[in-house]
């Protein structure tokens, strides 16, 4: 479950320059992400590294639970990473978690005396992560001290106003960490009817849009055969005008069917492996003969569904 929140934070802060962020990474720009696996620690997994437009190095740590070993694990993430980079690297906690923060800051023996810096959400103002136009900072306003019914509302604002995958995730991502409180189901519900019409109309737009091109490439073909045998009746030029119109026409109808279900099964694929992990091939088989309609439920009852049985049938 923590790997799930960890996870949708990550894409959170991918696209965020708000306030959290900031107070994360800094007031600079983001200029590179930096995949680190730290050599000879026993969890090397690190969530977050950046370097700054500054030339900084700053790494963010997201906790979901409080955890008695992240201290000495800060600390050992810190010598891996002067290790890796031989240099100072910035370091922030993240504390996105239900119950009261009860981890220290610093990490301490007889010989050494380690510091970083935890941000507590819980804690913190929600109203100015409400009134940002940053949507994750909108998010995240679920986690502070918040009216939960005008963040809900804000983020469904900022859904109407995203396209493309960026809108996909901000809504996954909502969904996925209101379960932090408790509001899952209920977050989940409140959009379903939202999400219909903005899946339908933006989140498949770039899907949408290589079906049609395909769509288009092919009845352009079929138009200009059929307007070629046309005007060797009646003349190529009235033959080629009808053939391509009616080429464009079938393009286009083809072209936005087969770019909508294409979508829709792909976003139904990554709400399935988000819930439930690796796809078995016979679940894939499923979803890719499935029709529209069908797709469409199973989507919306997936976060509700305990297995791939339960949602999809039995085998």
């Amino acid at each position: 479950m923590a790997q799930r929140f960890d996870v949708s934070l990550k894409i959170l802060f991918r696209y965020s320059r708000g306030i959290i962020a900031r107070a994360l990474f800094g007031g600079g720009e983001i200029s590179e992400w930096i995949n680190v696996e730290l050599p000879e620690v026993r969890n090397p997994r690190v969530d977050l590294v950046a370097r700054m437009s500054t030339g900084e190095l700053r790494h963010v740590e997201l906790q979901s639970g409080n955890d008695a070993r992240l201290p000495r694990r800060t600390a050992e993430y810190y010598l891996g990473f002067w290790r890796l980079f031989n240099e100072h690297v910035t370091q922030v906690v993240l504390y996105a978690g239900r119950e009261t923060l009860a981890m220290a800051p610093r990490f301490r023996s007889p010989s050494m005396h380690f510091e970083f810096t935890i941000l507590d959400l819980a804690q913190m103002d929600g109203l100015p992560l409400l009134e940002s136009d940053d949507w994750g900072d909108n998010v995240l306003a679920l986690l502070a001290q918040s009216d939960k019914e005008k963040v809900v509302s804000a983020v469904e604002r900022q859904l109407r106003r995203l396209e493309g995958q960026e809108q996909a995730d901000a809504a996954q991502t909502f969904v996925i960490l209101s379960g932090i409180i408790g509001m899952e189901e209920l977050i989940a519900q409140r959009l379903e009817n939202d999400m219909i019409d903005l899946m339908e109309n933006k989140v498949l737009g770039p899907v949408i849009r290589q079906g049609l091109a395909q769509g288009l490439e092919q009845g352009l073909e079929q138009g200009l055969e059929q307007g070629l045998a046309q005007g060797l009746a009646k003349g190529l030029e009235q033959g080629l005008e009808q053939g391509l119109e009616q080429g464009l026409e079938q393009g286009l109808e083809q072209g936005r069917q087969e770019g909508e279900l294409e979508g829709m099964r792909s976003i139904l694929f990554d709400v399935l492996v988000d819930h439930f992990g690796p796809l078995p091939v016979w679940v894939l088989d499923r979803v890719r003969s499935a029709d529209r309609e069908v797709i469409r439920q199973w989507t919306l009852r997936a976060h509700r569904t305990e297995s791939f049985e339960a949602l999809l049938g039995a085998r």
